[in-house]
C-alpha cells in the first residue's frame, strides 16, 4: 500500500504531467489558428494539426511497446507530458526489476554454493522428471557427470527399478532407502519434495544411511535369531509347566508357584512371537498381498475375537461403519494391525468403560478410527508410543500381559499399506488411535458397481 507522502507525490506528477499535455494541445491549437489566418483552408488546417498530435501519440504508444516487450531502454528517448510520465515510471520499474534480479541471482547464487558443498546428494528434476541441476554429491551417488545430464529424465539416466518405479509413481509422501546407483556400497535414504505448484517442480535429496541400515540390519537379524532361537525350549518349558500343573493338587503349595511360571512363560512366547513378527515385517520377510479386503468383515472378526476379553473387563464394544468400503491389501496383515488397537485399547483402558471402533471414509481418505472413554494418556508420550517395548506405565502394562510391541507392529503394517497413525488423547477423557489410508488403497467390491451400502452398528460387551 502506498504511504501519503508518496502518494501525494504522485499526484503531484500526474497533475504537472497533465498540464504540459495541455500546454502541448494549446500550442498546436494556436498554430493552426496562425495558419487559417494566413489564408489557409480552416478544415485542412484543423485536419493536418490533429494528425500530427495523432502521430505524436502513436510515435510514443510504439515505443510504450518496445519498452514493454525488453526491445528498447526507457531513458532513450525524449518525451513531453504524459508520455514522459509514464516513460519515467517504466525506467523507475525496469531499475527496481533489475535490481531485483539481481538479488535473486546472488540469493540464489548463495543457495547453489551451500547445496554444492552439503553432505548429501541433491537433485532438482522438472515436471516430467528431467534433471535440472544437481550437486557434486549427487554426481558420485547416482553416476552423473557433466552437463549433458541436464534436460535428460533421472529415469533415464540411472538404472535402477527400485528407484524408477518409486519416481513414476508419484507418491512421495513416504521415502525410500535403496543402494546408490554410482556406489553400490552406500545406502541412502531417499526423499522427493514438491516445492512449486504451477510449474511442476521437485527437490530430491539423498542422505547416507549406510552405517545406521547396517546397524538396524544387524539388530534385526539379532532379534530374529533370538526369536527363532527361544520358541522352541520355551515351548518345551511350557509343555512340562502343563504336565506338572496337571497332575498337581490345587491345594499343594507348589501350584500357585507352578501357575505363576505357566502365566510367565506364555507371556514370554508372546513377546517372542511379537518380536518375531515385528522383525519378518521390517526386514521385508513379510511381504503385502495385493488384493480387495473387505474390511468391515476383518472388524467384525476382530471384535468377535475381542469379546471374551471384553466380557472378563466389563468393557462394551461398539463397532458401526460402511461395508461397502474395502481396501487393496492384505487382510491377514491388517487384521493383525486392527486387532492390536483393539486389544490395547480393551487392555489399557479401566473396566466397564466403552471401546468404540468406526470405519468409513473421511473426504478422500478411508480411516478406521479406534477410540476409548479412558483414563487417556500424557501429551509427552504420544510421539514414542509406536517404539518397542515403550510403556506409559510399565507396572501397569506388564500387569495387563502387553508385549510393548504392539503399536511398532501396527504401525510397521500401516506403512506397507501407505496408511498413518495419527494418536490424540486428552487426559483423563479418553485416546483415540486414526489409521488414515490413501484415496490410492480405496478399491470397489469384487463385482460391484461404484456406491455405497448404508452402515450398521453392533455392540458387544
Amino acid at each position: 500500500m502506498v504511504n501519503a507522502p508518496v502518494k501525494t507525490r504522485l499526484m503531484r506528477q500526474r497533475r504537472q504531467a497533465f498540464k504540459q499535455e495541455l500546454l502541448l494541445a494549446g500550442m498546436l491549437a494556436i498554430l493552426v489558428v496562425v495558419v487559417v489566418s494566413l489564408g489557409a483552408d480552416g478544415t485542412l488546417a484543423l485536419g493536418l494539426g490533429l494528425g500530427v498530435y495523432a502521430v505524436w501519440h502513436l510515435l510514443h504508444a510504439a515505443h510504450l511497446l518496445a519498452l514493454l516487450l525488453g526491445v528498447r531502454e526507457a531513458n532513450t528517448v525524449w518525451a513531453w507530458g504524459i508520455w514522459r510520465e509514464a516513460f519515467d515510471q517504466v525506467r523507475r520499474l525496469q531499475e527496481r526489476e533489475r535490481r531485483r534480479k539481481r538479488r535473486q541471482q546472488r540469493v540464489f547464487s548463495r543457495i547453489r554454493k551451500m547445496a554444492a558443498a552439503m553432505p548429501d546428494a541433491v537433485i532438482t528434476l522438472g515436471g516430467d522428471g528431467e534433471v535440472s541441476w544437481f550437486n557434486r554429491q549427487a554426481g558420485i551417488y547416482f553416476g552423473l557427470r557433466g552437463d549433458a545430464v541436464l534436460g535428460r529424465r533421472l529415469v533415464d539416466l540411472v538404472e535402477h527399478p527400485t528407484l524408477r518405479d518409486y519416481l513414476q509413481a508419484g507418491n512421495f509422501r513416504r521415502g525410500l532407502e535403496i543402494e546408490a546407483p554410482g556406489d553400490p556400497a552406500t545406502m541412502l535414504a531417499v526423499s522427493v519434495t514438491r516445492f512449486k505448484k504451477r510449474r511442476e517442480r521437485h527437490l530430491l535429496v539423498a542422505r547416507d544411511i549406510t552405517q545406521q541400515y547396517h546397524l538396524n540390519r544387524k539388530q534385526r537379524d539379532f532379534t530374529l535369531n533370538v526369536s527363532h532361537e527361544l520358541r522352541t525350549p520355551l515351548t518345551v518349558v511350557h509343555g512340562y509347566l502343563e504336565t506338572l500343573l496337571d497332575s498337581e493338587d490345587e491345594q499343594s503349595p507348589r501350584h500357585p508357584a507352578l501357575s505363576r511360571m505357566g502365566e510367565q512363560v506364555q507371556r514370554m512366547q508372546s513377546v517372542i512371537q511379537d518380536l518375531f513378527t515385528l522383525s519378518r515385517l521390517e526386514d521385508g520377510v513379510e511381504t503385502i498381498q495385493q488384493a480387495p479386503v473387505a474390511v468391515f468383515d476383518v472388524l467384525q472378526d476382530v471384535v468377535r475375537d475381542g469379546e471374551e476379553q471384553a466380557t472378563a473387563t466389563h468393557h462394551e464394544l461398539k463397532l458401526a461403519g460402511e461395508p461397502g468400503l474395502w481396501l487393496l491389501g492384505d487382510a491377514s496383515l491388517l487384521r493383525c494391525a486392527f486387532s492390536n488397537l483393539v486389544s490395547n485399547a480393551i487392555r489399557h483402558t479401566p473396566g466397564r468403560t466403552r471401546v468404540e471402533i468406526s470405519w468409513s471414509r473421511n473426504e478422500d481418505q478411508a480411516v478406521l478410527l479406534v477410540r476409548d472413554n479412558g483414563t487417556g494418556i500424557p501429551t509427552r508420550h504420544l510421539p514414542r508410543l509406536t517404539e518397542r517395548f515403550y510403556r506409559v506405565d510399565p507396572g501397569r502394562s506388564r500387569d495387563s500381559g502387553g508385549t510393548g510391541l504392539g503399536l511398532a507392529i501396527v504401525r510397521q503394517i500401516l506403512d506397507m499399506h501407505d496408511a498413518q497413525l495419527l494418536i490424540s488423547s486428552d487426559d483423563g477423557r479418553g485416546s483415540s488411535f486414526a489409521c488414515r489410508f490413501s484415496p490410492s488403497r480405496i478399491c470397489q467390491p469384487p463385482g460391484e458397481t461404484p456406491g455405497w451400502r448404508a452402515g450398521v452398528s453392533g455392540v458387544i460387551g
